[in-house]
């Protein structure tokens, strides 16, 4: 079942977000000041507006009220950002996702009742820095202060220490395997005598700590 998305912003971030949310056939409204960006959006997205994004009547015009979820894109204008999500809040919105540009952007946008926060820069910089540390992670997802999910690859270092899941030497209290990749192929939950191959790829969860350990090994 589609939803309804209102994207405010039609920058870069917000162009791809809108595009990402059509593709997977969503109604999406797609909002920005700047004329020439609307006009790219306007056979590509269910409706696209001209509008002031601090203009709380222009803004009240769109009923952002009917949407599932209003994300706020602006790029590089903490100013309209925060008189935005300000008002999109006032405007009763069901839920707001915005984006920040700096650590007190986050800080006003969270304190002004944005539902989520983005911080892509931030995200990404922690996102390669641990792929810059631990080179064979692929990719994770923080579920907490201290747990994760990782996928990382199984390295030749890897392998010759560890030739099946009983031998990865895991802390059962505090790691967790969810799945092994194999190609097209997903090994849920796998025994202790499930083998390991090159080019597979583990699907962990648990604790930081327990997680820098298994590090070790590749």
């Amino acid at each position: 079942m589609s939803r309804h998305f209102a994207i405010l912003g039609l920058g870069y971030f917000g162009s791809t977000v809108a595009r990402e949310l059509k593709r997977h056939q969503n109604q999406v409204l797609g909002v920005d000041s700047d004329d020439t960006r609307v006009d790219a959006f306007s056979d590509v997205l269910d409706h696209a507006v001209i509008a002031d994004l601090t203009d709380d009547k222009a803004l009240g015009e769109l009923s952002l009220d009917a949407y599932d979820v209003v994300v706020i894109a602006v790029d590089d204008d903490v100013e309209t950002s925060v008189i935005c999500t300000l008002h999109v809040k006032e405007l009763g919105a069901k839920e707001i996702w915005a984006k920040a540009d700096s650590d007190s952007h986050y800080k006003l946008l969270k304190r002004l009742g944005a539902d989520r926060v983005v911080y892509p820069e931030y995200d990404v910089g922690v996102r390669v820095a641990e792929s810059l540390n631990y080179h064979a992670m692929v990719d994770f997802i923080r579920l907490g202060e201290r747990q994760f999910i990782v996928e990382i690859e199984t390295t030749k270092r890897l392998l010759e220490n560890a030739t099946s899941v009983a031998s990865l030497s895991l802390d059962r209290d505090a790691l967790f395997l969810i799945a092994i990749k194999r190609g097209q192929e997903v090994l849920r939950n796998p025994s202790d005598e499930t083998p390991l191959q090159t080019g597979d790829s583990l699907i962990l969860m648990g604790d930081l700590q327990a997680l820098r350990e298994i590090g070790k090994q590749i």
